[in-house]
């Protein structure tokens, strides 16, 4: 019996994993989607790729935080990168390699 609950917890931290990075994924590309035109520049391939994913254990629990990686144009022929971190679902910082000149902002 101990071992059917075991697979099924297993299973249940699969699919909330799986679903967990879905909707990440599906909010950096809306943020992704922002920036871009905001800066009036051109988001390519209209992807973005996990870069890295870290835990943090504090008081109050455990932060997972996702940075992501895009690409954009801002002539249309030169690609330029762009992270976006976000803290559980919640936007932690966002960096641009703009040929203008880099930029960063934090959250707060």
């Amino acid at each position: 019996m101990s071992e059917g609950w075991l697979f099924l917890a297993t299973l249940g931290l699969i699919a909330w994993g799986w679903h967990s990075s879905r909707k990440a994924h599906e909010r950096v590309v809306t943020i992704a989607r922002t920036v871009c035109r905001e800066l009036d520049v051109q988001l390519l391939d209209d992807t973005v790729a996990l870069r890295r994913l870290r835990v943090y254990w504090r008081r109050h629990g455990f932060e997972l935080i996702r940075t992501y990686r895009f690409e954009f144009s801002a002539d249309g022929v030169a690609r330029e990168s762009g992270d976006v971190a976000l803290n559980g679902l919640r936007l932690d910082w966002v960096r641009i390699e703009h040929p203008d000149g880099d930029y960063f902002v934090k959250i707060p």
